[in-house]
């Protein structure tokens, strides 16, 4: 059986952050585990809308923090592409609360529509157990 955890993004502001607590955003970090990670921002997102042919599928680059014990132990930047899927995973399963069972993939939604906007608020990180 597959399970989701998404991490929903909200734009840092004056020190504040958002985090994942049972699955529900907050705008502070009180989490029953002693780690969180925080979708910072999405800084590009050129990935190919659906329903429209493109020579290149596109990426998304995102900023993310990793906090334990609420205080912020790494703020890095990914692109997701192929090439860098195993490092993405790797630092996700790191900084990642500990699971039962084995992370198998991390991705970014909402992935884009043709003529459609997507706003910074709707972005999030899913984690596929």
């Amino acid at each position: 059986m597959k399970k989701r955890f998404s991490f929903y993004s909200v734009l840092v502001l004056l020190g504040g952050c958002a985090s994942v607590s049972n699955n529900e955003v907050n705008q502070k970090l009180d989490s029953p585990s002693d780690k969180e990670i925080v979708l910072v921002k999405v800084l590009e997102d050129s990935r190919c809308p659906e329903g429209v042919q493109c020579v290149w599928a596109g990426e998304v680059t995102v900023e993310v923090a990793a906090y334990e014990n609420k205080k912020l132990v790494e703020q890095t930047q990914f692109t997701f592409n192929l090439k860098n899927e195993k490092e993405i995973k790797t630092w996700f399963d790191l900084h990642s609360p500990k699971k039962q069972q084995e992370l198998k993939g991390v991705s970014v939604l909402p992935y884009p529509k043709e003529g459609i906007q997507i706003q910074p608020q709707d972005y999030k990180i899913v984690l596929d157990y």
